[in-house]
């Protein structure tokens, strides 16, 4: 569970949707807005609401120990930044108009959470050519984070609504990866989808939660229609301004009005109406103004009400809001829409939900390797090798029909060896291993010279090509191919190394392996297996007992195993789940 510190919380919409997906709690809540604070209160029980001005030490230290004392991980928030905004400044961090981000940095410093999310306007992270997001990054990268930024829309998470934002992730233990949050994206929701039903007000009608407690329920009866809900109340227009919606057709804007007629009627402001099957404009502050943009009702003469523009944000009918009409205006256009708050929670937690299992001194991590290298940095781990076979990046469709001893009826291995980018993994996990240490990389021969170009861009020597050559090979026509009896393997060390080669028979070691392909109890689910047997002749030649040995893409874990009868110690990663559970059950089985 993600234990939560919400800084300028507002009336909580960011908390709201994190909450949603059910691995956030918000347990301390901070804004200077007394009305917000009591809808943030009023919506969240079990969150402790704060007043305060983080410019105040007393006040920000305070936050700081309580939010340590209640075990805070996560900091969420976002801090006004009216400055970045401003071209030609470049004073950023130290414009004085950006204090309360400084401000935000220095909490996240004093409470040292795991995870952060910033939501703040789009032109964040694209003006003054990014100079702004630049020195975001710089200052909390110092602080030993690791950050990602991009520009989501909440039309695609569920919301009936174009709206921007700008979203900076920042972890200790991960890199966030935006890409993947295509995975949460959900069909257009119109504004019909989220208002129809509530068309039954007109200027004026309607009553909020503390005028009904107040008042007999027979009062709102016609209004009401029978039904209540809360903040849904209709602002009462001035005739001039009802007479000029009655002008506007249904669905329209004041474009669609005779140009004489909009200079008469002095329609000197926007004014629209919102479309029924189609997404809103941005909700502002000031939604409840008909002149104030594309905000009015389809065919209403009145404003959207605050329950209206609290459903075209995505809260919830549950969800109240508390204070004068202008302040509810002001909660509901400020807010963060929950359901993209939620779709964030999802995707962080999925990205972080990493499994790491420690048997018998094998450490097993179930992740994505471009991510799970964050891991050894952060602990300091090197390594005396690593021994890896990545995916090939052969898999493709296949005819054997004109074999007809063969079963098969393709090479496909899965997704995981489509498209796979055999090169980028190299620079990362390079630095990670020992300066008297190797690098044995199975691969194709297909790609043999880019691997090798790229091993010595990152100070690494290629020694040799190891070939495995197999015994019972996979069969082919033989009318038409070669039979394929041999896989390769890049053999590299570190420049000015001291490298390990332990040849005991005293005799010339060929760089070939010659064993059988797995078979029989030996063999696992995974469709590339790699020899147990082969393995070990590697590991006892390359390496040494007691050294640490690394496979970022640990498939079956046949490495692992090979390891731990030979006495090395062993990391591994997999990032598919499926396979990561073969992993844990060899080595369950073997110790």
């Amino acid at each position: 569970m993600y234990k939560v510190l919400d800084l300028f919380c507002g009336a909580g919409g960011f908390s709201n949707g994190l909450e949603l997906s059910g691995y956030y709690q918000t347990l301390l809540a901070i804004d200077f807005n007394e009305d917000a604070l009591k809808t943030f209160s009023y919506n969240h029980k079990n969150a402790k609401c704060i007043k305060a001005d983080l410019v105040d030490n007393v006040a920000k230290e305070n936050i700081i120990k309580l939010a340590k004392k209640l075990k805070i991980n996560t900091i969420i928030g976002g801090p006004p930044c009216q400055g970045f905004s401003s071209k030609g400044k470049n004073l950023g961090l130290n414009d004085e108009r950006n204090f309360l981000f400084k401000e935000f940095i220095n909490i996240v410093s004093g409470v040292n959470p795991e995870l952060f999310i910033i939501e703040n306007v789009k032109n964040l992270i694209t003006c003054e050519n990014n100079f702004f997001i630049n020195e975001i990054v710089q200052a909390f990268s110092k602080l030993g984070y690791m950050l990602s930024y991009s520009v989501l829309n909440a039309k695609d998470f569920g919301v009936p609504q174009n709206r921007e934002r700008a979203i900076i992730i920042g972890s200790k233990n991960m890199l966030f990866d935006f890409t993947k949050m295509k995975e949460l994206y959900k069909s257009k929701v119109s504004v019909r989808d989220a208002i129809s039903d509530l068309a039954y007000l007109n200027s004026g009608e309607g009553c909020d939660k503390t005028e009904y407690k107040n008042e007999s329920k027979s009062k709102y009866q016609q209004d009401l229609r029978g039904e209540f809900l809360c903040n849904h109340k209709a602002t009462k227009h001035l005739d001039v301004a009802i007479k000029k919606l009655k002008m506007i057709k249904a669905e329209c804007g004041k474009e669609c009005l005779p140009q004489e007629l909009i200079g008469k009627q002095q329609f000197k402001t926007t004014w629209g109406r919102l479309k029924w099957d189609d997404i809103s404009p941005t909700i502002d502050t000031r939604f409840d103004t008909p002149s104030n943009g594309r905000n009015s009702h389809p065919f209403l003469h009145r404003a959207i009400t605050p329950r209206e523009a609290a459903r075209i944000q995505s809260f919830s009918d549950n969800f109240i809001f508390l204070g004068s009409k202008t302040e509810i205006c002001k909660q509901i256009g400020n807010a963060v829409p929950p359901l993209l708050a939620k779709a964030i929670g999802i995707a962080i937690y999925k990205q972080s939900n990493t499994q790491t299992i420690s048997i018998n001194d094998a450490v097993l991590i179930n992740d994505d390797c471009e991510k799970a290298v964050s891991y050894f940095y952060k602990n300091n781990i090197s390594f005396d090798a690593i021994i890896t076979d990545p995916p090939y990046n052969i898999s493709k469709e296949n005819n054997f029909n004109t074999m007809k001893s063969s079963k098969r009826q393709g090479v496909d291995f899965g997704e995981w060896d489509k498209e796979f980018d055999y090169l980028s993994w190299i620079k990362k996990y390079a630095p990670l291993v020992k300066e008297d240490g190797s690098m044995i990389i199975f691969c194709s021969y297909l790609y043999i010279s880019f691997i090798i170009k790229e091993l010595e861009e990152n100070d690494f020597i290629v020694k040799d090509i190891l070939r495995w050559v197999k015994s019972n090979p996979m069969p082919r026509n033989i009318n038409r191919r070669y039979v394929q009896d041999c896989e390769l393997a890049i053999w590299a060390v570190r420049k000015n190394a001291k490298w390990t080669f332990n040849n005991n028979s005293k005799t010339y070691l060929r760089a070939e392996f010659n064993t059988s392909i797995v078979s029989g109890k030996e063999k696992t689910s995974h469709p590339t297996q790699k020899s147990l047997k082969l393995m070990q002749e590697i590991i006892k030649i390359h390496t040494n007992e007691n050294d640490i040995i690394l496979d970022p893409f640990m498939g079956s874990a046949t490495t692992g195993i090979a390891c731990k009868r030979l006495k090395r110690k062993f990391y591994g990663i997999e990032s598919s789940k499926d396979y990561f559970e073969i992993c844990k059950k060899r080595f369950e089985n073997e110790f």
